[in-house]
């Protein structure tokens, strides 16, 4: 199986890249694609860009250009929950975009407002999360919301909130999991909180968004150690 990872921006894929061999490299609608090996393991690699129509290009072509067995959407996000801070870690359990309206996209291809995080994919990432030494973040299973805004403003967030009720926003990982569930492919999309998507979060991203990404992508090392 060949795993498809997306970041969106260099900091979510650059500790992954230190660890791919055999490396070879496309270009295909602007975007540039690793293929090589990580951890034994066969992976196309790219960075995105920000953005969900980014995201969805970068992700329908790992689906039809390099037939991928699963992807994985590794990076950082605004936290919105109460029970977790900057530098914890969420699971997707399932993702939502919270500025799009839920009634037209359930008549609509693909006819679901939420898109599940593999189960598979979710158990191997808890029995990686355990196995990290030295582990000193906390991580939950929880909902993801999607939109094309960085989230720093308190209203925005409060809205958001109201209208979604999720653990954390961010820019791209809906719009993975909507081509993932077109295409019928396993995903699951890994956030650490680089931020709490308020006043302060433009500060907050910029101190901690190496840290956070770099917590995600030691997730993803573990699970492809662990794989079969």
């Amino acid at each position: 199986m060949t795993w498809g990872i997306i970041g969106a921006m260099p900091s979510e894929i650059a500790l992954l890249e230190t660890q791919m061999s055999n490396v070879k490299k496309e270009t295909i609608s602007g975007l540039s694609y690793q293929s090589g090996t990580i951890r034994g393991k066969d992976v196309v690699l790219c960075c995105s860009e920000i953005g969900k129509v980014n995201a969805a290009m970068c992700a329908q072509t790992l689906a039809l250009r390099y037939n991928v067995g699963c992807m994985i959407n590794t990076g950082v996000a605004g936290c919105t929950c109460e029970d977790l801070g900057v530098l914890d870690l969420v699971l997707s359990r399932d993702l939502v975009f919270h500025d799009y309206d839920w009634k037209l996209q359930e008549k609509y291809h693909p006819h679901t407002s939420r898109f599940p995080g593999d189960p598979k994919l979710i158990e191997l990432a808890k029995k990686a999360l355990e196995q990290i030494p030295g582990r000193d973040y906390q991580y939950k299973l929880g909902r993801i919301a999607t939109g094309d805004v960085f989230v720093d403003d308190e209203d925005l967030r409060r809205s958001i909130i109201e209208r979604t009720e999720p653990d954390c926003v961010e820019m791209e990982g809906a719009a993975i999991a909507l081509v993932a569930y077109s295409n019928q492919i396993p995903c699951l999309v890994i956030r650490c909180m680089s931020d709490n998507a308020n006043g302060d979060a433009g500060m907050s991203f910029d101190t901690f968004e190496k840290i956070a990404a770099d917590h995600s992508a030691k997730l993803l090392l573990s699970m492809l150690e662990l794989a079969e």
